[in-house]
Formats: C-alpha cells, sequence, structure tokens
C-alpha cells in the first residue's frame, strides 16, 4: 500500500432552485459543496502486508467549535458530515472511502461536558409557566399555558388550554410541532421573499367543544436537529421550532328555546384561528442521539 489517510468533511447540497458554486479543491469530497474539511491525517506510508497478516491504526480528529455545521436532512439544503478514508495501492487509483457520521450541534456554552450538561438542565428545567391569551376579531377564544420555552431532542411538550372565561366557543383544535427551515438574506425568492419550508414531526387533535379546559402533548424526536444558526458568505441558514395552533370556533353551541325539543344544528358556521409560539430546542448527548439512530454503523470496509 502506498498510503493511506483520513479526513473530516462536512459537504452542503442545495435545493432544486438554490444552487452555489463555491467548492474548495482541497478536500476529498464527492459532488456536493465541501464547506469545511479537516486537514487530512496520513495513517501510513509504503505499507507491506503478507499474506493473513494485518495492521491497525488510529486517528483523532478534533471538531471545530464553529466552522462545523450539524448533520441536517432539510428540504432546501442539506449538511451531510462524513469521514472519508483514502488508500491507494500501489500503480492503482485512489480508493475512497466515505463513512457518514452524524454531528450534533454544539451547546453554546462552556465545553466541559458537565458544566454543559448542568447548564442545559438548568435552562430545561420548568421554572415559572408562561401563559399566552388566544383572541380573534370577536374576542379571546382561549388561553394556552405552557411550562416552559427551551427543551431537548427526545422530551416531550406539555401544555394546557382553558376555554373559561373565554367570548367565542371553541370546538376544536389541533396542534403542531414542526421546525421550520429558511434561507436568511444571501438566497431569496424571485419576489424578494426569504425562502423557508417547515416540517412537521408530530401533531394532536382534540374535540373540545363544551369543555373547560384541554391538555396536550408532543414529543420531539431524537433524530431531528436542534435549532440552529449557520452564517457563511454563500448561504445562511436558519432552522426554529415552534407549535402551530388552529381553532376552529363557531357561534354560541345551544341556542336554547324553551317549548322546543333540543336537537343537533344541521349547519355549524366556522372560522378557523391560527396560532404560532416559538420554542427552543437544544441539543441531547451524542450518547442518547447514538441510541435511537440507526442510520450510522460502526464499522466499513474496503476492498483494493
Amino acid at each position: 500500500l502506498a498510503w493511506g489517510s483520513v479526513q473530516l468533511i462536512c459537504e452542503r447540497t442545495m435545493g432544486a432552485h438554490t444552487g452555489s458554486r463555491d467548492r474548495p479543491t482541497t478536500a476529498i469530497a464527492r459532488s456536493a459543496s465541501t464547506v469545511y474539511s479537516s486537514k487530512p491525517n496520513v495513517l501510513f506510508c509504503d505499507v507491506e502486508l503478507g499474506h493473513g497478516e494485518t495492521r491497525q491504526f488510529s486517528c483523532e480528529i478534533p471538531l471545530p467549535t464553529h466552522d462545523l455545521a450539524p448533520s441536517f436532512r432539510g428540504h432546501l439544503v442539506k449538511y451531510m458530515n462524513r469521514i472519508t478514508v483514502a488508500v491507494q495501492h500501489v500503480r492503482a487509483p485512489i480508493k475512497l472511502l466515505h463513512i457518514p457520521v452524524r454531528c450534533v450541534w454544539k451547546t453554546p456554552y462552556n465545553l466541559l461536558f458537565q458544566t454543559v450538561m448542568a447548564a442545559v438542565d438548568e435552562i430545561t428545567a420548568p421554572k415559572r409557566p408562561y401563559m399566552f391569551s388566544m383572541t380573534n376579531a370577536q374576542g379571546k377564544v382561549a388561553t394556552m399555558t405552557l411550562f416552559k420555552k427551551t427543551f431537548r431532542l427526545g422530551e416531550d411538550i406539555l401544555g394546557l388550554l382553558s376555554f373559561e372565561d373565554s367570548d367565542v366557543p371553541c370546538v376544536q383544535y389541533s396542534v403542531h410541532l414542526e421546525s421550520v427551515e429558511q434561507l436568511t438574506e444571501d438566497l431569496i425568492g424571485e419576489h424578494g421573499e426569504v425562502k423557508s419550508t417547515s416540517t412537521v414531526y408530530s401533531n394532536d387533535y382534540v374535540v373540545c367543544a363544551f369543555a373547560s379546559d384541554s391538555s396536550f402533548r408532543l414529543s420531539i424526536p431524537m433524530h431531528a436537529s436542534p435549532t440552529f444558526h449557520t452564517d457563511t458568505c454563500i448561504v445562511s441558514v436558519h432552522l426554529k421550532w415552534r407549535l402551530r395552533f388552529e381553532f376552529v370556533t363557531s357561534a354560541p353551541l345551544i341556542n336554547v328555546v324553551y317549548g322546543e325539543v333540543c336537537k343537533a344544528p344541521i349547519d355549524v358556521p366556522i372560522k378557523t384561528l391560527t396560532w404560532k409560539v416559538d420554542i427552543y430546542v437544544l441539543p441531547c448527548s451524542p450518547q442518547n442521539a447514538a441510541l435511537t439512530d440507526s442510520s450510522h454503523v460502526g464499522s466499513a470496509s474496503m476492498t483494493l
């Protein structure tokens, strides 16, 4: 074997109409645009192996704190992190092996692990509840209580809805947990709008007619990407999370007329109220993320 090297590479793939032509030429990468590449680590040079002989080589690649984008598969942009192993046999072309790895976005605190986890636990611990009043042109629809607005991947979002003292009856509501992928400033649409798309991860539908209160629970998937923002000279990507509510309101549901038999109305006039609230999703520990991620393997092989 003439030589062998290993390198960490972060590649970006854009959507159909958001292409980028920049591509550094110093990295061993494929057709996507390379946004980060570590220095190649040479594992060996001029190695001869006999029949049945094995040799082991180890290498450590430090992860940067700012330049490396998290692993993300969005609709407008994708960030894929790979470890590329290059090996060349004497008088033969170079063989490449791409090993996908998942990089979790760094927590914006002290890099010591215990300090990071303590800071995350403190931020994500329930404190005073957040209360929001949903209203439309006719008046108050509901009051929503959210116990916290900062979560970690894998956590459950709990919320309460109160319909007491409401001016507008609510027949049913739905709540959706979604992430919003946005390309800011540099890449805009044909009419000057900022390109964005949303992905729904979980939702809940509740019929709440005649109910005084209701509750919902939504789970943040472990395989999703946390809130992050990348700012490069070509593409600025912002991923945020939010809860989107849709309330179906109506006129007073019961119109009592004495002397007549109560019956269900044939037609119910309804209106829809859409309401959104942003939340912040922090990364979980890499050990927990690896437990639920089956897309990455722990070993790979190459044939020369």
